[in-house]
């Protein structure tokens, strides 16, 4: 988004919330939308992960259109990603170097509710290696929360492979295929991936 000659950017936040799903609106990095006038967040529900993000997206085009600022999406189009999963046999995430930036950043992690503390070992832009003695075993959906910078970042996804044995540089742990990355994800990755860059022109 444009205004006065400057850039902001906005993302869209989703996590869980019972049977439903909630999202929230942010002013990246870290800054969440507040109701006016009180203390909660703006909070958009609906019924699936896209019902609730297209509802915080539309009302966050709402809000640009009021103020004539000029809108534009950084990527590609918000819906065009709904649907797709990386593949499970995606060489991001089956140990092979494709799409795989080394990172490590505190995780949390549980079948229920993330509380098992752990570190990843590298980020793509449709998984996670998370390095831990004690892996959930495959095909186990988990809930998670990405510890980065100053927020946390809510993911979910499917165990797709598991390492019991450490080996040189390759810690224990398990390999996850991400549901829908949020665009606070898939940002972070990016950022990620820009900054090995710069260290491999250095």
């Amino acid at each position: 988004m444009a205004h006065d000659n400057r850039l902001e950017y906005y993302g869209v936040l989703i996590a869980e919330s019972g049977a439903y799903w909630r999202a929230r609106i942010f002013t990246y990095p870290n800054m969440l939308w507040s109701v006016p006038g009180a203390r909660g967040t703006i909070k958009f529900v609906g019924a699936s992960v896209k019902e609730a993000e297209t509802r915080a997206i539309e009302f966050l085009r709402e809000h640009c259109e009021r103020r004539r600022y000029t809108m534009q999406d950084a990527g590609e189009d918000p819906s065009a990603g709904w649907g797709k999963r990386a593949n499970p046999g995606d060489p991001a995430l089956e140990g092979g170097k494709e799409a795989r930036h080394p990172c490590k950043v505190p995780i949390r992690f549980g079948e229920k509710k993330a509380t098992q503390a752990a570190t990843t070992v590298n980020l793509s832009p449709g998984g996670i290696y998370i390095a831990t003695d004690k892996p959930i075993r495959k095909g186990r959906r988990l809930r998670m929360l990405l510890d980065v910078q100053a927020y946390t970042i809510p993911l979910v996804g499917t165990v797709t492979w598991v390492r019991l044995n450490e080996e040189p540089d390759k810690p224990k742990g398990m390999g996850i295929q991400l549901d829908h990355p949020p665009a606070l994800f898939q940002r972070y990755v990016v950022e990620v991936q820009e900054e090995m860059a710069q260290l491999d022109k250095a």
